[in-house]
């Protein structure tokens, strides 16, 4: 299958643009990338970058509901975002094409921080962390795009005393039993019908789906914006995965001089089979992850992030 791009920023109006490459290089891949910034939020939005290594700078300012591309030298930036009348930082991994969307101001970002979707919000945005969104098939029931449901947000309230699971299947572990008239804000769908929301609570490090909680098919009663909510790619009950933190090598062998099969960005996740004798090793089978890859190999068990039952 075809590997997907990522998405990353989206604002919109180049206003002001400068930027400089003078001395030293910053993990310069193969850029320079192109940055497409889309800016929804309803009033002007800033993006400032500076290189962690070499002196490459940047001030991107985009007028509301306009879309501009820029580009940017590959690298890990320092990021300072100011949009709807507060800022954010952290950090902006430019290794790719990426592209940012910008969010109305009001309310949380639709797609609950799921990984292959576009969005930026100040409330929820990944501070601290590179911010990688891709796309998925998820954008083809995105209405709006980033802009939320011309019906208003999905709104749904519990028939009956409803279980909550940690994925979308009875099969998982479950998260919380609520009462009947339980109402949340779900930002998600499973292609399997169930609504996906995020609690709220401190989760570590998970991120994009794996930050979801997931509401029964038929549990309760909905509000005509849920129509509208994204489609997303869920993780399977029962199996534990890697949700890497950083670009991570999936290797033939346990060698690192072995060929590279696979290389899992930050929002790509893969299928914990088990350590080799000694741990140093995880087997790894991407087919049930989101990247599309049929490959089954070996990463370094330093580099894992899991989630699920994986004891």
């Amino acid at each position: 299958m075809k590997r997907i791009l990522p998405i990353l920023l989206v604002l919109s109006v180049l206003i002001a643009f400068y930027g400089g490459a003078l001395a030293g290089e910053i993990n310069t891949t193969s850029g320079p990338f192109r940055l497409e910034i889309r800016n929804r939020s309803g009033g002007e939005t800033v993006l400032e970058l500076a290189a962690l290594q070499g002196e490459q700078t940047y001030r991107f300012v985009v007028a509301t509901g306009e879309i501009h591309n820029f580009t940017v030298e590959a690298g890990l930036y320092a990021q300072t975002t100011y949009a709807c009348g507060g800022s954010a930082t952290g950090t902006l991994d430019v290794s790719r094409q990426l592209r940012l969307t910008f969010t109305p101001c009001a309310g949380s970002a639709p797609n609950a921080g799921a990984p292959t979707l576009e969005k930026i919000h100040l409330v929820d945005a990944p501070t601290g962390l590179k911010w990688h969104y891709r796309y998925g098939p998820a954008l083809k029931g995105l209405a709006g795009a980033g802009g939320g449901s011309v019906m208003g947000a999905c709104e749904y309230t519990a028939s009956d005393e409803v279980t909550i699971y940690s994925r979308p299947d009875t099969a998982a572990s479950v998260f919380s039993v609520q009462p009947a008239g339980f109402t949340i804000q779900p930002g998600a769908r499973s292609a399997n019908g169930w609504l996906g929301f995020d609690p709220g609570i401190a989760q570590a490090a998970n991120i994009g789906p794996f930050r979801l909680r997931w509401l029964p098919p038929g549990s309760g009663t909905v509000s005509a914006g849920c129509a509208s909510l994204p489609v997303i790619w869920t993780p399977q009950a029962g199996l534990c995965y890697d949700m890497p933190m950083s670009d991570t090598n999936v290797y033939q062998n346990q060698d690192t001089s072995s060929a590279v099969l696979f290389v899992l960005h930050m929002g790509e996740f893969a299928w914990v089979l088990g350590l080799a004798p000694g741990g140093d090793w995880a087997e790894v089978d991407l087919e049930a992850g989101n990247t599309g890859s049929q490959v089954v190999g070996w990463v370094e068990a330093s580099t894992l992030n899991v989630n699920g039952p994986c004891n």
